[in-house]
């Protein structure tokens, strides 16, 4: 059966004995067309099965088109001095800025909460009050519970990025950390490890201790409770994590076996097993979260890879979607998406 081609103007033109540019004028509503003509176009539309609707939609579109502000807003850890720098959220905000790259209606801003005691509260302020008079605001980072509720009793639904609300409907696009945390413990125990550790970044990180539950939860459920270990440095700073690690080492308690939250605390495990005389995965096997830091002695590191970039498309998208249904379309939706395990050389199999 033949496919039945679209009608084009150029068809319509010639059944109605006028040009394309009138064919545009009488379905754009444009310019002066006599009664008689448009009659004529609008007679050949319908006997061709011309898809007029589709003009009709993007005439409506332009008309309510108008230009959105979006705030972004950033929420450290008290020892990050600058997240833009960090990789993963230098890579989401490309994400976000392609997305709305397409759409000509949009202007974002990036601003920064900290808590009172590194910043004025006049200056946080500032910032909140800008925060609810945008259309839309993209939260990013670790935001502390009093900023989020303070936006929601102002009556902005935020969409947070990497990060989540488990006690609030909120708009959220994140990663599935407990599924990674599960995934990574699943590889070393058919490995033939018996005990597996966490090694923290944070405990002020909700991605980390998401991805420590699901270590924990398929540890114990694989190899009982006594079989999984894990440690927490005073901050996700790299110093902070080599003495947590380093006296996890010293105490003798830790396992060979070993997940990271995150991929500098992998390589700070590196290095602080080579000034012990260790190595890896000789001595101890490694698996950590975020995509791995190159050349950390010839190692290519097992790691739960994610796409940030994704991530800050995915959280631009449904921000659009909400400033342009005004008000329409206020479920909160949850968008979780994959990590995959990428293998390296860090682990090295166990006789089982």
């Amino acid at each position: 059966m033949a496919v039945r081609q679209p009608v084009t103007l150029t068809q319509v033109a010639e059944a109605a004995g006028v040009s394309i540019a009138t064919v545009s004028r009488v379905l754009n509503r444009r310019g002066q067309v006599d009664e008689h003509t448009r009659r004529r176009v609008m007679t050949s539309v319908e006997n061709l099965g011309y898809d007029a609707s589709s003009i009709a939609r993007k005439r409506e579109a332009r008309i309510e088109q108008r230009m959105f502000n979006v705030e972004l807003l950033l929420c450290p850890l008290a020892e990050q001095k600058n997240m833009l720098l960090l990789d993963f959220m230098a890579e989401a905000l490309r994400g976000v800025q392609s997305f709305f790259s397409r759409h000509g209606n949009v202007r974002m801003n990036i601003c920064t909460w900290e808590p009172d005691e590194i910043m004025h509260h006049e200056e946080n302020e500032m910032i909140f009050n800008r925060l609810v008079n945008a259309d839309g605001v993209l939260v990013i980072g670790n935001p502390a519970s009093e900023i989020i509720d303070r936006l929601v009793e102002a009556g902005v639904m935020p969409v947070l990025i990497s990060t989540d609300r488990q006690d609030i409907p909120l708009n959220s696009v994140c990663f599935d950390d407990f599924a990674g945390g599960v995934m990574a413990a699943r590889h070393l125990v058919e490995c033939g490890f018996r005990r597996i550790g966490f090694l923290c970044g944070s405990d002020k990180a909700r991605s980390f201790l998401r991805r420590r539950s699901g270590v924990m939860v398929q540890t114990i459920d694989s190899l009982g409770f006594e079989n999984f270990e894990s440690r927490t440095p005073k901050t996700s700073d790299d110093s902070e994590v080599a003495v947590c690690f380093r006296e996890w080492l010293e105490s003798g308690h830790c396992p060979e076996a070993i997940i990271t939250s995150h991929a500098s605390a992998a390589a700070v495990v590196c290095r602080e097993l080579k000034s012990c005389g260790l190595s890896c995965p000789e001595d101890y096997s490694i698996i950590t979260f975020d995509d791995t830091i190159d050349n950390v002695f010839g190692l290519e590191i097992t790691h739960l890879h994610i796409y940030p970039r994704e991530l800050g498309i995915k959280s631009a998208q449904r921000i659009y979607q909400m400033m342009s249904s005004s008000g329409k379309d206020d479920r909160p939706y949850k968008i979780v998406l994959p990590l995959e395990l990428t293998m390296g050389n860090s682990v090295k199999c166990r006789a089982k």
